[in-house]
């Protein structure tokens, strides 16, 4: 999430570019997540310890992250910047096929809650150390980076094998829970297109929305509501006042899996994010005329509730066939990078060319088309499960 907050505003500040550029990084960023996720996820499942490709993500992301501010070719730093974000997809997909072993379901979902928690939990409270570290020097975030990323190799190292951690499932086990698994499938396929809707908002907020609030700082525009002139506090550090956007929308996404983790209403109804997804499509229209900081953080609520839902659920269904586990892991985090692709190409340049606030006029017709797909895929898969 460092590298997130800080790379729009190197592009902006240090090689020159803009909005589109942005998000033809970001959008570069999530096609090589997504192809590595995709194509890692036949030879990492079969590994005998699929914790080791983790370490060696890890590894390449610190190497990668930490040499980027060196350089200011947009080429060079695009390449790097993607190969940072490649090299987490054989980290995150090994590390919730670990968590979702466990084999009662509801043990899985108090698991998955808490990891996903935990990470959530970083992406929040990273952005208040990375935008002041960033305004300060823009060198200093890629050095927390890469040191950041030091107990965290040490940590998987001390992780034990699954196989040795998890309880395997009794026949008894599996054959109790085959309706549940039945229904976790049917789900899956417009689970995954829902979250392809929250990602590719989410990524927008993190590579195209930080060049409205970059603007708005210059121009003096920015509001905490709807007062006549800014505050002295919001006309400077532009990198500061998006991590507290960035921060918002974080730990709702944390939030969300908390309560996820320890309810089950949510489970198999898909109208919940349905909702979410109406709500996050008014919230973007909402963005592209906005000045008022305030408005945007409860905007970015939603979008976090979105993403948060949208993800918990999708990758909790991934686990419903323990043989699949991995390969469908790393498919869900392939479709996360795929959103954010998808949302930061298209957004970038439409930003680019007609203004920033049309593609968010736009989104609630993008939304409303991808709801209808989620519903016809969700009646297909219910025929497939009833036959």
């Amino acid at each position: 999430m460092i590298g997130m907050v800080v790379i729009p505003f190197y592009i902006y500040n240090q090689i020159g570019g803009d909005a589109a550029m942005s998000g033809v990084f970001g959008a570069c960023q999530a096609a090589a997540y997504a192809l590595l996720c995709l194509v890692s996820a036949g030879f990492v499942s079969r590994a005998k310890n699929g914790l080791n490709w983790a370490a060696l993500g890890v590894t390449v992301f610190a190497i990668s992250s930490v040499i980027l501010p060196f350089f200011r070719g947009p080429v060079i730093c695009c390449v790097i910047a993607s190969v940072s974000a490649s090299a987490m997809a054989l980290f995150w997909p090994a590390l919730h096929a670990w968590v979702g072993a466990e084999p009662d379901v509801h043990e899985r979902a108090y698991h998955m809650s808490w990891f996903n928690i935990s990470w959530s939990v970083g992406f929040a409270i990273s952005p208040l150390f990375a935008g002041p570290m960033y305004d300060h020097d823009y060198r200093m975030p890629f050095v927390l980076l890469f040191a950041t990323c030091i107990p965290i190799f040490i940590l998987l190292r001390s992780l034990p094998h699954e196989k040795d951690h998890f309880v395997e499932a009794t026949p008894e086990a599996v054959e109790a829970r085959a309706d549940y698994d039945r229904a976790s499938e049917a789900h899956l396929y417009a689970a995954w297109c829902a979250t392809l809707v929250g990602s590719a908002l989410g990524g927008v907020t993190r590579t195209v929305y930080p060049k409205r609030i970059d603007d708005l700082v210059s121009a003096g525009q920015l509001r905490f509501l709807f007062e006549a002139s800014p505050a002295s506090i919001l006309t400077s550090g532009a990198a500061t006042k998006y991590s507290w956007l960035a921060f918002v929308l974080a730990l709702t996404a944390g939030i969300t899996f908390l309560v996820m983790g320890r309810t089950r209403r949510w489970q198999h109804n898909f109208r919940l994010i349905v909702g979410l997804e109406v709500a996050a499509a008014a919230a973007f229209w909402v963005l592209g005329h906005t000045q008022s900081l305030v408005v945007m953080m409860g905007c970015f609520i939603v979008v976090g509730a979105l993403a948060g839902a949208t993800f918990f659920s999708s990758v909790f269904y991934c686990m419903a066939d323990p043989q699949r586990k991995h390969r469908r892991a790393a498919i869900n985090e392939g479709v996360v990078g795929l959103g954010a692709f998808a949302g930061s190409l298209i957004f970038g340049y439409l930003a680019g060319w007609y203004g920033l606030g049309v593609p968010f006029h736009y989104t609630p017709v993008l939304v409303a088309a991808a709801v209808v797909a989620q519903v016809l895929l969700l009646r297909r898969d219910a025929l497939k499960r009833h036959a």
